[in-house]
C-alpha cells in the first residue's frame, strides 16, 4: 500500500501531492489529535525505560558490578527521576486542562507535539550521553531544556491570553516553572563543571521548588472538585490561605535544605496541615469509590513524609525514608491515580477505576511501603530490598502501560473528538 501511494499520481479530486496526504494521515491518527495522547504515551514508555535501566544498576550491585556510566549512577537516577518523566505528563495535563481553567483556546496542533518531541529527544540524547559522556550529555540537556522552556513558555502564553478573573492556580504553576528552569540551569553547572554542588541545588530546587508545587496546586483545584462530583453531600474546601501555606512550606523545606540549616520544625508543622487537609477533604469518605479513593490515598503520604522528615531532623536513623515517602509514596502514586483518570475521561471510558486498575494501584502503593521500609533496615539488607522494589516498580508500571497505552492509539469510546 505504501508503494501504490508513492508512486501513483494525484488524481484531479485529490488533496494535493501523495507527501501531503501522507502527512494529513499521520495528522488524523488519533494519537496526534489531544495534547494528553502525545505526552502520556511517551511519558508511559519513558517511566517503564527508567525503571528498567535503574533496576539493572540495582541487579548488577548485588553482584558487586554497577553499569558503564560516564556519570555517577546515584547522580544520573536523581535527575532521572525527577526530569526524566513527570513533565512529560505535565504536558498533556497542562495542555488539556489548562484552556478549561483559563478560558482560552487550546494550543494548537504544533505546540501540543513540539514540546513532548524535544523533551523525548533530550532525555534519549541524555541518556546516550549518560553512557558515552561527551558532547552527548550537554546535547542532550540543552534540547531537553529547549522543551521544558516550550512547554513553560506554551503554558504563559494560555495564562497571559486568559480573560478568567481567577487564574492564582494557573500562576502558581507558571512560578513553579520557573523554578524548575532554574534547577534546569544547576544541572547545566554540574554537566559543565562536574561540581557536585550543581547537582545539589537542582536536586532541591526541582523537587520542593518545581515538582511539589505543582502537584500540590493541582491537588488543591481540582480534589475537591474530584470530590464533589463522586460524593453527595460534599462541601468543597480550599481556602487561600492553604495553598499559600502548602506552597510556602514547601518553598520554606527547600530554602532551608539548600542553606544546610535544620527544618524538623517546619516540617512537623507541614505534617500537622497535610494531616487536617486529608481530614477536611474525606479521605475515609473516598474510599467508596475507587478512582477518587486512589487520589485522596496518595495524598495521603504528603502526612507521612513530612512526619518522618520531622522524626529525621530531631532523631536522625531514618536514612533516604523521609525523601521516598514523598517521592515514591506521593508523587509516583499520586501519578498514576491523576493519569488514569484524565486517560479514562478524555478516551470517553467510564471514570471508574476496575479490577485490574485498582489491584496495580494497591500494589504501587504496598511497593511505596516497601521502599520506605527498606532504607528502615541494616545497611547490609538494604540492597536486595531496594532491588525488589525496583523489580516491583517496573512490572506494576509495565502492567499499567500496557493497560493504557493501546488508549493514546484509539479513538474515543464514545466517538467525541479529542
Amino acid at each position: 500500500m505504501i508503494q501504490i501511494i508513492l508512486v501513483s499520481p494525484p488524481g484531479p479530486d485529490t488533496a494535493g501531492t501523495p507527501t501531503r496526504r501522507s502527512f494529513a494521515m499521520a495528522r488524523a491518527h488519533p494519537f496526534f489529535s489531544a495534547p494528553h495522547r502525545a505526552a502520556f504515551l511517551p511519558g508511559m514508555l519513558l517511566a517503564i525505560l527508567l525503571l528498567a535501566a535503574w533496576s539493572a544498576e540495582l541487579a548488577a550491585r548485588l553482584f558487586g558490578l554497577g553499569l558503564p556510566l560516564a556519570l555517577p549512577a546515584m547522580l544520573a537516577h536523581g535527575f532521572l527521576m525527577l526530569f526524566g518523566f513527570f513533565p512529560l505528563f505535565m504536558a498533556g495535563f497542562l495542555f488539556t486542562a489548562g484552556p478549561r481553567w483559563l478560558n482560552v483556546p487550546p494550543p494548537g496542533r504544533g505546540a501540543y507535539l513540539l514540546v513532548p518531541a524535544l523533551l523525548v529527544a533530550g532525555l534519549l540524547t541524555w541518556l546516550i550521553g549518560a553512557a558515552v559522556g561527551g558532547a552527548w550529555l550537554l546535547a542532550g540537556h540543552l534540547v531537553y531544556s529547549l522543551g521544558f522552556l516550550g512547554l513553560a513558555g506554551g503554558f504563559a502564553r494560555l495564562l497571559l491570553a486568559s480573560p478568567a478573573p481567577d487564574r492564582r492556580h494557573a500562576w502558581a504553576v507558571l512560578s513553579a516553572f520557573g523554578i524548575g528552569v532554574l534547577a534546569l540551569a544547576a544541572a547545566g553547572y554540574w554537566l559543565l563543571s562536574g561540581d557536585v554542588r550543581g547537582w545539589l541545588w537542582m536536586r532541591d530546587l526541582a523537587l520542593w521548588g518545581f515538582l511539589l508545587p505543582v502537584f500540590l496546586t493541582v491537588c488543591h483545584r481540582m480534589l475537591p472538585f474530584f470530590s464533589a462530583n463522586a460524593l453527595a453531600p460534599y462541601q468543597p474546601w480550599r481556602p487561600w490561605w492553604l495553598l499559600a501555606a502548602m506552597l510556602g512550606g514547601s518553598l520554606g523545606h527547600g530554602l532551608l535544605s539548600i542553606a544546610g540549616w535544620p527544618s524538623w520544625g517546619l516540617d512537623l508543622c507541614l505534617a500537622a496541615l497535610f494531616g487536617y487537609t486529608s481530614w477536611r477533604w474525606r479521605l475515609l469518605a473516598s474510599l467508596r469509590v475507587r478512582l477518587l479513593a486512589m487520589l485522596h490515598l496518595s495524598f495521603a503520604w504528603l502526612a507521612a513524609g513530612f512526619a518522618l522528615y520531622a522524626w529525621q531532623g530531631a532523631f536522625g536513623g531514618l536514612a533516604w525514608a523521609p525523601l521516598h515517602a514523598i517521592s515514591v509514596g506521593f508523587f509516583l502514586t499520586m501519578l498514576i491515580a491523576f493519569v488514569s483518570r484524565v486517560s479514562l475521561g478524555h478516551s470517553g471510558q467510564a471514570l471508574e477505576a476496575g479490577r485490574m486498575l485498582w489491584g496495580l494501584y494497591l500494589a504501587a502503593q504496598w511497593l511505596a511501603l516497601a521502599r520506605v521500609a527498606a532504607d528502615l533496615l541494616p545497611i547490609a539488607w538494604r540492597g536486595g530490598m531496594y532491588g525488589l522494589a525496583a523489580l516491583g516498580w517496573l512490572l506494576t508500571l509495565s502492567l499499567w502501560g500496557g493497560r493504557f497505552l493501546p488508549v493514546y492509539l484509539r479513538p474515543r469510546a464514545d466517538g467525541k473528538d479529542g
